[in-house]
């Protein structure tokens, strides 16, 4: 699932200044979503190694 967002993300990057301007909600949904499942996966991680 991670994977889905910041490859979502990277196409929002991709885009034309013009375009990711008129984005920029998107963007900064996504962004904080990869965050966030990032913190999560990191938390699993963490707990399956204890």
């Amino acid at each position: 699932m991670l994977y889905i967002f910041e490859s979502a993300f990277d196409e929002v990057e991709a885009v034309s200044r013009e375009a990711r301007e008129k984005l920029s909600g998107l963007e900064a949904v996504l962004k904080s979503t990869a965050e966030s499942l990032q913190v999560l996966k990191d938390r699993l991680d963490q707990t399956a190694s204890s």
